[in-house]
């Protein structure tokens, strides 16, 4: 598969050097030339693959490779990513089942395995296409046990971080995977909010420090692939200015109603966020990071807004041990405590 850049659709690029930079030479960040659309044939193949066939096929796709399902088990471990169900039809996806409890490290593994070992980026598109291989091993699982044939569609809560995530579940929705709302879940410096629901971005925003620093981001990186797919290389480069500026940011009345299309943002307080953990114990006996709790804590807001009720899918990057402090906190108990705990 041949790549180009958010700033230049012109010039195309190899999938091995995607792999090795985070950005393009002209500063954009990589995107495919032309988008893979799985048929429904395909998608409704995905029940009767491992997890590890689905990444494995997936990856391969994007990248060129020649995966097989061993080398994915032997990357990342035999159960690198565990659902589990919670109350109100939500599913916890924890994509963070490795040495290091992050779903960056996972990205790590696999992006080295399409590298062949060489050296390279982890945070530009590799990141993104191990997130969309990822969901795709998910709804594999979520085939097999039968939601999908019960649901047409099955909604995601991801923390809007980087926007990374949230652009995986919009490329896999985009090539058939059955996914339906995308909800950003952003702590208070949830810049996302004014541009989905108020049409106006402010790209100058100063974030404040809170005890989910890999959501304070008020400038996401992986926006400018949101922007190019719904408005190519012209609303691109209308945004592109903004950010020079350090002005606001509106996109036009069509572009905005394509990121509208399937795509919300809520925005989960510190005290909310600790709410979500300690609650979610409380009644389930389940424990949360920060980063889920926001993805669980915003995805009940959605639920709020709109009345969806649709069975829904909370991906969590990162283990709790990881915030094992907030988590403590939220539970009132100690560190030592959590840890014996976990």
């Amino acid at each position: 598969m041949l790549y180009v850049t958010t700033r230049n659709n012109r010039d195309a690029y190899t999938a091995q050097r995607v792999l090795r930079e985070n950005r393009g030479p002209d500063g954009g960040l990589y995107v495919p030339f032309r988008e893979p659309v799985f048929t429904k044939e395909e998608i409704d193949a995905l029940k009767g693959k491992s997890f590890h066939q689905c990444i494995a096929e997936v990856l391969n796709r994007l990248f060129n490779t020649k995966l097989t399902r061993w080398d994915v088990e032997f990357c990342v471990g035999r159960y690198p990513v565990r659902l589990v169900n919670l109350p109100q039809r939500i599913i916890a996806g924890e994509c963070w089942h490795n040495p290091e409890g992050t779903f960056d490290h996972l990205v790590h593994i696999l992006a080295k395995q399409l590298r062949g070992g060489c050296p390279g980026a982890d945070d530009g598109w590799a990141k993104t296409a191990v997130g969309i291989a990822v969901l795709f091993g998910i709804f594999g699982e979520l085939a097999r046990a039968g939601i999908t044939e019960h649901e047409k569609r099955v909604d995601i809560s991801v923390v809007c971080g980087n926007f990374d995530l949230p652009m995986s579940a919009w490329y896999a929705r985009a090539w058939g995977l059955p996914i339906g709302n995308i909800i950003c879940c952003c702590n208070e410096n949830g810049n996302l909010w004014n541009l989905i629901h108020h049409g106006q971005f402010r790209t100058d925003m100063v974030s404040t420090p809170t005890d989910t620093p890999e959501a304070d981001v008020t400038l996401p990186a992986g926006l400018e692939r949101l922007i190019y797919a719904c408005g190519g290389l012209p609303e691109v480069d209308i945004y592109l200015d903004a950010c020079r500026r350090g002005g606001m940011y509106g996109p036009t009345d069509s572009v905005l109603s394509r990121m509208e299309e399937g795509l919300d943002v809520s925005v989960v307080s510190s005290r909310r966020m600790i709410s979500a953990i300690s609650g979610i114990h409380s009644s389930a006996g389940y424990l949360l990071s920060p980063y889920a709790a926001l993805a669980y804590a915003g995805l009940l807001d959605f639920r709020g807004r709109t009345g969806e009720s649709c069975h829904a899918l909370v991906l969590a990057e990162k283990s709790p041990i990881c915030d094992a402090g907030t988590v403590a906190n939220a539970l009132g108990v100690s560190e030592d405590a959590l840890e014996q705990y976990l």
